[in-house]
């Protein structure tokens, strides 16, 4: 491992050219931008700064025709699992948002709204890894901005695309841009339909051992499924914009997301005895309808104050949503007398959020500004979930599972961030304050939980310029990851007949000191070591039941977690119609605390790599070969295989350059999988997703 990194970063060296920084006349927008590192004048994949990586979309060919999800699991250093539950540099436990407002859905709604989002209608993604005190506390592994398209140009502008897609079913999705200025007002909308099909393959394996020194075997059990997945949306966002005066400026939007999706899946379910003999042999159906509803109004506005640079901008939004799932399960067995009732369950959620926010920037003395504002976030979640059981030619009410669940949660935060800018240092600290209030009202078992609590949460960044061509930096921030309302539930949520999840009210939030010093070179090299330590960190354990042969999955708090890494990135021009941006990452988690009767689990040393291609065939004519491998790595108790994606894509602009026609190739070689096993207490098991990610597509896109 020491031989192949110092082997690339000494191709780096070699190849690597220079590239100056942008430079701009304000002091406090001078600020900002200081920290910025351009890895190339033409229109990049990648920008690196010291605080994130900034992956633009619209100038990725691979990328077109697919959806945010599909996106996401391309951007260097984010992984995406079989669920959509994401991570970076390995660790768990992501805060998204969506032009820079932090999104309130659960992981299953926000994972459908992704794949409901088309990526043309994607500008930016970025990786933030240490934010700032100006950003919201959530999301111990970094947080994640997905910038969408939105013109800004007078008079009226916008694209209009289509797109056609193939993998093992068909996908589609087409839409517009529209924007318009005239004088003090403006007008911008867009609307997008989606239609996205899926079929998945998977293998459960389990073994129950009859103690946990795991040297005799009790059962095994093998499960498989082949999943159908169609989903299809429709999002549409209308609003405008007026000038009140040079100095103030409002604006107003409306935006919707109305979606369904499905899962029909056909299994097979056989438990085998120590004799090798099956005691249990089913044949399973399964299928999952849902059904949403997203609306957010949003009224947000910015001013300019007499003084240079000083400013103040306000943003306020109010969102409801309403989630239906109905579900059914079945199973027939053969292999003996043992019956399993079918069930079906209706799931409905609403969903209200109220968020609201003050920024203010307020430049004082001679290079120096402070940042400070305040936020209020109240949401309500109300979940009546019913299940029922078929027994003796009836359906009957499962007290087990049927639930009513309503939770409450306020958090008010304040922050103040302090700038200062020295002839070659650069200073930035903040502190960020968040009281959070919880309300749980199990109405089910007349039960109420309350809890509330104060943290403080500093951010300290430094970079030093040695020179035009070196300089370093150095960052720290304390973050928090509450459980979800979901995550809190103690009732059960069934996948299918035998596997079930069940929430843990007990759970308390993580949080996490992270730290990074970093080294740059001639603007287009990075290299950083950073260091995350995590208290209380959730970690998801199950338990089998051989008695009614079912698994049960949570989650718990363990002690402590270690994420760290080393991570590099650089962009290499070999030839003026070739460009080649690389990133390296070497990552490892450890984890510390008792996880179901044992005390440690073993670390893995992951790399992961990304290596994307950029050719200029002609001024009309451009194409890439992006590839990204990622070693063995673990997630908790989980060990999850290594993977490997490659992907090609070609672009014509046409009529004029006013059109762009992309063809890509998306895992080629269909290699980006998702495989994971664990042995803890008594129980091993292994789970494998042959994902439905080789997909070729053909879009078309037109600017008006």
């Amino acid at each position: 491992m020491k031989n192949i990194i110092t082997s690339i970063m000494l191709a780096f060296s070699v190849y690597g050219f220079s590239q100056t920084e942008k430079e701009t006349d304000s002091i406090v927008e001078t600020m900002t931008a200081l920290d910025e590192i351009v890895i190339s004048k033409k229109k990049v994949l990648y920008t690196q700064k010291s605080d994130r990586l900034v992956f633009n979309v619209e100038n990725s060919i691979v990328s077109e025709g697919g959806t945010a999800l599909d996106v996401l699991s391309r951007a260097p250093g984010v992984v995406v699992s079989q669920d959509g539950d994401l991570s970076i540099r390995g660790q768990q436990g992501v805060a998204v948002m969506i032009n820079g407002k932090l999104t309130q859905l659960s992981q299953k709604e926000l994972a459908n709204y992704l794949k409901a989002t088309t990526s043309s209608n994607i500008k930016q993604i970025e990786v933030i890894t240490n934010p700032s005190s100006k950003y919201d506390a959530a999301g111990k592994a970094g947080i994640i901005n997905i910038i969408l398209k939105k013109p800004n140009a007078s008079g009226l502008k916008g694209t209009a695309f289509t797109s056609y897609g193939r993998g093992r079913k068909n996908r589609t999705n087409s839409g517009f841009n529209l924007n318009y200025n005239k004088d003090k007002w403006g007008f911008f909308g867009n609307y997008s339909y989606t239609f996205r099909g899926e079929e998945e393959k998977k293998e459960f394996n389990q073994i129950q051992y009859t103690d946990q020194t795991r040297q005799e075997i009790a059962s095994k059990n093998h499960q498989t499924s082949i999943t159908d997945e169609p989903l299809t949306s429709n999002n549409f966002k209308i609003g405008t914009q007026y000038e009140v005066s040079p100095k103030t400026n409002l604006e107003f939007y409306v935006d919707a997301k109305i979606g369904r999706y499905e899962n029909m899946a056909d299994g097979t379910n056989i438990v085998i005895n120590t004799a090798n003999q099956p005691i249990f042999d089913a044949v399973t159906y399964n299928d999952s309808k849902e059904k949403w509803n997203d609306y957010t109004y949003a009224f947000s506005g910015t001013h300019k104050f007499n003084e240079e640079g000083k400013n103040m901008a306000f943003d306020f939004e109010y969102e409801t949503s309403k989630f239906r799932s109905n579900q059914f399960q079945s199973a027939d067995n053969t292999a003996n007398s043992t019956v399993v009732n079918d069930r079906r369950g209706y799931i409905p959620s609403q969903l209200k959020v109220f968020t609201g926010k003050v920024d203010f920037v307020n430049p004082f003395k001679e290079k120096q500004s402070l940042e400070y504002g305040l936020k209020a976030s109240i949401k309500n979640n109300d979940n009546p979930s019913v299940y029922e059981y078929y027994e003796n030619n009836q359906w009957l009410i499962d007290f087990n599972s049927t639930n009513h669940f309503e939770y409450n949660e306020q958090i008010y935060a304040t922050y103040v961030n302090y700038k200062y800018q020295l002839e070659k240092l650069n200073i930035q600290a903040g502190l960020r304050t968040e009281y959070t209030a919880i309300n749980i009202d199990q109405k089910t078992l007349n039960e109420e939980h309350k809890d509330d609590y104060l943290k403080w949460f500093p951010s300290l960044s430094l970079k030093y310029e040695f020179t035009n061509s070196h300089s370093a930096y150095a960052s720290y921030s304390k973050r928090i990851n509450r459980p979800s309302q979901f995550d809190l539930n103690p009732f059960r949520f069934y996948d299918d007949s035998f596997n079930y999840s069940q929430g843990n009210p007990n759970l308390i939030p993580e949080i996490t000191h992270a730290m990074e010093i970093g080294y740059a070179w001639k603007s287009n090299f990075m290299a950083s070591v950073y260091f995350n330590s995590t208290k209380d960190v959730f970690t998801e354990v199950y338990n089998y039941n051989p008695d009614t042969n079912t698994t049960v999955t949570t989650q718990i708090n363990v002690d402590k977690s270690y994420n760290y890494g080393i991570n590099i990135t650089n962009t290499t021009e070999f030839y003026k119609w070739w460009s080649v941006n690389t990133l390296f990452n070497v990552f490892e988690n450890k984890f510390i605390g008792n996880v179901l009767n044992s005390n440690t689990i073993d670390p893995i040393m992951t790399l992961n790599l990304s290596i994307q291609n950029s050719f200029t065939i002609t001024e009309t004519w451009k194409a890439e070969g992006n590839a990204q491998y990622q070693s063995k790595s673990n997630l908790g108790v989980y060990q999850r295989d290594g993977f490997f994606d490659f992907s090609i894509g070609i672009s014509k602009q046409v009529l004029a350059k006013k059109g762009n026609i992309k063809l890509n190739f998306t895992d080629v070689f269909n290699t980006n999988n998702f495989y994971i096993k664990s042995v803890v207490a008594q129980t091993g098991i292994d789970k494998k997703y042959d994902l439905d990610n080789r997909i070729a597509t053909i879009a078309f896109t037109y600017r008006i």
